[in-house]
């Protein structure tokens, strides 16, 4: 491949990077977001480039129409099919609460209970049929399927994982009976036991995926009406790629997309600059996304919730989103207290800074008031954009300062200072709440936002590290364009590790999940040298809820009983600081990630380069404002020192140096700093 363009959608800009192998050179777009159809950014965001979309071999793409669908319930009109007598498994969840001592929940389950509808059958959890699945229940089903008007249905029957053969004869005769209806099936995307979090993924994928589809299906024909020859690529919330027609059945997959590429990036820029230990924070201008990389690898979970009551369990890379982003709007509660977040100017109309409109303070009105973004510093590619600093003082002054009875600059401040605090507390959940010293780790800052706040950042939370990547501000459509193919399988088997021989049957499952990916790998393109296999077990004591996920390489060695044992004891030593004296161990899933890499080019740090030349100007830090150098990221050179305070100034970000740091160059491109606590 030699021109590939990876493109991220977020809330509030849609950024393109662009890698010409010829010139061994990226080229970056950054637009605002377009509200109600993402594509029209997109294309907009390619059409800056110097390339025609006719002369691009891949177009890789993160996207937030799933999540926005999910958090503001605009999508499908779906139902969902269940066993007889477990039609309010949505509404009974699992009993908790957002906060301890609440009344109430706020919890909306995705599809309401007048569109779930019970089929009169029984599969036990040995997978035993009890009461057999007729055509004339089918038929029952059907039609009050096809009174309720869906577009599309979730069936999710209880003990499906254990065997699905009702499952796939009541979705195979209603497909006939209801033409042009989708169907999702918690056999295909989550065959676990947990009757609520296999119910709720499959109709969260029922949910939104009509709704990817159309959208991919969208964006593959805006991009053929101007010659792409190839198929779009969609990033997947386990931090791979998979092609468009199948990202649009699996709209659920794509949860996390432009998040996990920004982590994905995160990790790669962590490990070229030797810091194997990173935590990822991704600044946007909506929401604040951290991710633990121990080793050099994303951890990765199997179950997330995507919002509250809403668990996903699919493997996922373990990302905490809170809405801290630039556009998050500050102001003052009832109480009079300032608050910062949730709620987000978004694209439209964005900061009041931005000039479109947006009257309310945000962080970025904060970080112009206080001199961190300079008033014509161009933000992105977007003609004619610059920054309106009256604006944001007005706006500021107005909703914060004189209620409060403070200085314009003093309340940016307070605004700055409650959002860091904010982000450090997502830190240090990722980090100190498991097990894990954020002392000990580099925080990699990017987003548009994320290089002002980063070592201010780093600072709250003990960190004495920070790495900012060349392209900060476009860093996740960097992560699109680097990552790799990837498949996950997963089966439930939920029995004794001890007194069973499970040699066979544990090779016969893994044997079927790494055929299968290497099938759709190789149907994809890539060769049989470029496909990486690797398996896993969940693992726990009896009767315990939760899992070790304990790697089993790629080779049959070691998959006995006693093998399994063992290294179940010694990664539950390792992960708890000691052996459990207890022997009853239970086999719940085996895993399998089969990978295809793709053979792409070293990545040159290069950058667009920009006449900006090094200026003065003053900076707000800590109250009181004082002449800083300003410098263009384009005029740095590989193994340059530089000392805070200090402005570095690019197309997608600016990165905000406060006194106390010192710097150097890396040759990969980013900028290490060394924060003093």
């Amino acid at each position: 491949m030699e021109v590939i363009a990876g493109i991220d959608v977020g809330g509030t800009f849609t950024d393109v990077v662009l890698h010409d192998t010829k010139e061994n050179r990226l080229r970056i777009a950054k637009v605002f977001s377009t509200t109600g159809q993402q594509a029209e950014g997109l294309v907009a965001g390619l059409e800056q480039l110097p390339v025609p979309v006719a002369g691009m071999d891949a177009v890789v793409h993160g996207t937030t129409v799933a999540t926005n669908a999910v958090l503001e319930r605009k999508g499908d009109r779906c139902a969902l099919v269940t066993t007889k007598g477990f039609r309010d498994v949505l509404e009974l969840r699992r009993r908790d609460r957002p906060t301890t001592y609440g009344l109430t929940t706020g919890y909306t389950p995705i599809i309401p209970r007048s569109r779930s509808i019970e089929v009169d059958e029984r599969i036990d959890s040995q997978g035993r049929i009890l009461t057999a699945l007729t055509d004339d229940a089918i038929i029952r089903v059907a039609d009050k399927l096809r009174d309720l008007n869906v577009e599309s249905v979730a069936v999710c029957l209880l003990n499906s994982y254990a065997n699905p053969a009702h499952e796939q004869l009541l979705i195979e005769r209603l497909a006939t009976l209801l033409p042009g209806v989708s169907f999702s099936a918690s056999h295909e995307l989550c065959p676990e036991s947990g009757e609520f979090e296999r119910a709720n993924t499959t109709a969260v994928n029922a949910f939104v995926s009509a709704t990817m589809g159309r959208y991919l299906h969208s964006v593959q024909d805006r991009l053929e009406a101007k010659g792409f020859k190839h198929e779009v690529q969609v990033m997947q919330s386990n931090g791979g790629l998979i092609p468009a027609r199948r990202a649009g059945r699996l709209g659920a997959r794509t949860l996390l997309s432009g998040p996990a590429a920004g982590t994905v990036a995160a990790a790669d820029f962590g490990a070229a600059a030797g810091l194997a230990d990173v935590i990822s924070c991704d600044m946007g201008g909506t929401s604040f996304d951290v991710a633990l990389i121990p080793g050099g690898a994303p951890s990765i979970t199997s179950e997330k919730n995507i919002d509250y009551g809403m668990p996903i369990k699919l493997p996922m890379i373990d990302i905490t989103t809170i809405a801290a982003g630039g556009g998050s709007l500050a102001s003052l509660d009832r109480a009079g207290i300032l608050q910062v977040g949730p709620e987000s100017a978004g694209s439209t109309p964005g900061p009041a800074c931005y000039a479109r409109g947006g009257t309310k303070p945000t962080v970025t009105d904060a970080n112009a008031v206080l001199g961190r973004i300079a008033p014509d510093q161009q933000l992105g590619t977007e003609d004619g954009f610059t920054i309106d600093v009256d604006a944001a003082r007005n706006a500021i002054r107005t909703e914060i300062a004189d209620p409060l009875g403070l200085s314009i600059e003093a309340a940016a401040l307070a605004i700055i200072r409650i959002a860091n605090e904010k982000m450090a507390v997502a830190i240090r959940s990722v980090s100190v709440d498991k097990g894990h010293d954020p002392r000990k780790f580099a925080l990699v800052g990017y987003g548009g936002a994320g290089p002002m706040h980063i070592a201010e950042l780093a600072r709250t939370v003990g960190a004495t590290t920070v790495l900012i990547p060349p392209h900060p501000g476009a860093l996740s459509a960097y992560g699109c364009l680097i990552a790799d193919a990837k498949y996950d399988y997963v089966s439930a088997l939920n029995i004794n590790v001890e007194g069973t021989e499970l040699s066979q049957k544990v090779q016969d499952i893994l044997s079927q999940h790494a055929s299968e990916g290497t099938g759709l790998l190789t149907s994809d393109g890539f060769t049989s040298e470029s496909i990486a296999v690797e398996h896993f077990a969940d693992m726990s004591f009896s009767k315990q809820r939760y899992t070790l996920r304990i790697p089993l390489g790629d080779r049959q060695q070691g998959w006995t009983s006693d093998g399994l044992a063992d290294a179940f004891l010694r990664e539950h030593a390792k992960t708890y600081g000691g052996r459990h004296p207890a022997r009853n161990i239970k086999l719940i899933n085996l895993r399998t990630v089969t990978t295809g890499r793709r053979s792409l080019p070293s990545l040159a740090p290069t950058q667009t380069k920009t006449t900006h030349q090094q200026t003065k100007r003053s900076i707000n830090f800590t109250g009181e404002p004082q002449m800083v150098d300003v410098l263009s990221r384009d005029s740095l050179v590989a193994g340059q020192s530089l000392e805070g305070p200090l402005v570095i100034e690019q197309i997608d970000t600016t990165i905000i140096l406060p006194p106390g740091t010192r710097s150097i160059v890396h040759d990969s491109g980013s900028i290490i700093v060394e924060v003093a606590r």
